[in-house]
């Protein structure tokens, strides 16, 4: 099973992924109170089922008219997906009047789901369902495109579209084609200008009156495998180089020689990926609050964009966001010392201050989805909880509220108890007087027969916590087996 939390992986890139790739099994979508299955065969999407009543089959029938309420309940069964092929077995209609009736209805239900803006998809390999229980649609593509194209809420269109810096250019291994997928002529003549690779980004400014519409198409292209996406260039790419010096070069004319302000504000600007929040505020380690927050606005007062050449104000931006990223962190009693306790790691591996940047972005997802997860942990959703907490223990792995939080969603489902159980453990390993992850894993020993295990954590708590009934109430049931 594979799990994706939609915040981070959008509906439209899931489905693309498994058009592209061909998978077989089914796809569940949760998204609270709201369930739904999607069976695929070879990436194409053959059923659906869903929680909600005015979803089902059925109902979609009585409001066409085509069957009363008593038989939309005759037709009803244990398993929704015989809903399909005990509507053919009643005989209602001509075979392409059913066929296009049950597309029109497979497809009300999925299209909602590339608008999902929060939830969770566990996709599952397994073999394809029976024939007779399958809806028959003309494309999965063509409902792929129709969804990107009902999405309205313009945070999932920038999460589905991705990084920007992306370089995309058309793919030689595409079964499809622009001209072999349903487009509109405004779409199709969008995505046949993408002439050579380029960034995402640079592609969409050459439609600067229909942004929406071109970043659809870029959605939708990237969904079919019509447009690959390219590694972005590393800086050492020498071609990337080549272009940072140009651009360098005609910055340097538009300032002119006499400017050495701007210059150096330029020049700064170019630093910034190796400059600490000390550095950039010039001050030191030992600093103040106080003084942090004085030389914060001295230095923006240094860099106000309104006394710069507007040809430099980019490089202007760039140094304020700078100023305001380390004034926030060192002024914050909470990140300062593990930003402190970054810099000293960094001293001692030399990694760089993109290093220092990457685990700074990296502790602030886990802490994100830390809270995040316990949101959704607290109202059932633990699928959901769970993917958050894996990035967030990939990203701190001594994160330790996070491992007992993720060893907890893990237990609910007995399927996943010896992961739970090593989550426990790997939140012992990290403070070895955790007593709730004691419990929790003498608990987990219990229930699975280990009544020895279970003992020495119950008796592993009391030595740390004397007093504490839960263990000792625990041990005392133990030892009456």
């Amino acid at each position: 099973m594979t799990l994706d939390r939609l915040e981070i992986t959008p509906f439209a890139v899931i489905a693309g992924d498994l058009l592209r790739s061909r998978d077989t099994g089914y796809l569940t979508v949760i998204h609270q109170p709201l369930r739904k299955v999607l069976y695929w065969s070879q990436g194409e999407i053959v059923m659906a089922t869903s929680t909600a009543p005015e979803e089902s089959l059925g109902d979609f029938l009585v409001r066409r008219d085509v069957i009363t309420i008593d038989r939309a309940f005759e037709m009803m069964s244990d398993d929704p997906t015989n809903a399909v092929a005990a509507f053919h077995e009643a005989g209602l209609l001509d075979h392409s009047m059913r066929q296009t009736l049950l597309r029109e209805w497979l497809i009300s239900l999925v299209i909602p789901l590339f608008s999902v803006d929060e939830g969770t998809a566990a996709f599952t390999h397994e073999p394809a369902i029976e024939p007779a229980r399958r809806v028959f649609l003309q494309s999965t593509a063509a409902v792929i495109l129709d969804g990107i194209r009902s999405i309205t809420n313009g945070l999932i269109l920038r999460r589905s579209i991705g990084d920007l810096k992306r370089d995309i250019a058309f793919s030689n291994e595409s079964r499809f084609s622009v001209d072999n997928v349903p487009l509109n002529d405004a779409e199709r003549r969008i995505a046949a200008s993408l002439a050579d690779e380029q960034s995402i980004e640079s592609f969409l400014k050459h439609f600067p009156a229909e942004s929406v519409a071109a970043a659809k198409v870029v959605i939708g292209m990237m969904a079919l495998g019509i447009f690959r996406v390219i590694d972005v260039r590393s800086p050492a790419d020498p071609g990337a180089s080549m272009d940072d010096m140009q651009r360098d070069l005609e910055l340097l004319a538009a300032i002119g020689a006499e400017d050495q302000r701007s210059l150096r504000a330029v020049r700064l600007a170019r630093q910034l990926s190796s400059i600490d929040h000390y550095q950039i505020l010039d001050v030191p380690r030992a600093a103040t609050r106080a003084q942090l927050l004085a030389q914060a606005e001295t230095m923006r007062k240094r860099y106000d964009p309104v006394t710069y050449p507007p040809v430099v104000r980019e490089s202007i931006q760039a140094i304020l966001r700078k100023i305001d990223e380390a004034a926030s962190f060192l002024t914050d009693a909470g990140r300062r010392p593990g930003y402190d306790k970054l810099l000293t790691q960094h001293a001692a591996r030399k990694g760089g201050q993109e290093w220092i940047q990457q685990r700074v972005n990296q502790r602030t997802i886990a802490q994100q989805n830390f809270n995040r997860a316990r949101e959704l942990s607290v109202t059932g959703d633990y699928y959901g909880a769970i993917v958050l907490l894996k990035q967030a223990v990939n990203y701190e792995p001594d994160y330790t509220e996070a491992w007992f939080l993720l060893g907890s969603c893990q237990e609910r489902n007995p399927k996943w108890r010896r992961e739970a159980a090593e989550s426990f453990q790997q939140v012992l390993s990290i403070d070895p007087n955790h007593v709730e992850a004691l419990i929790s894993l003498g608990d987990l020993y219990r229930s699975e027969g280990m009544g020895n295990r279970a003992q020495s954590c119950y008796e592993d708590v009391l030595k740390i916590s004397p007093g504490n009934q839960q263990a000792a109430n625990r041990l005392e049931a133990l030892k009456k087996r």
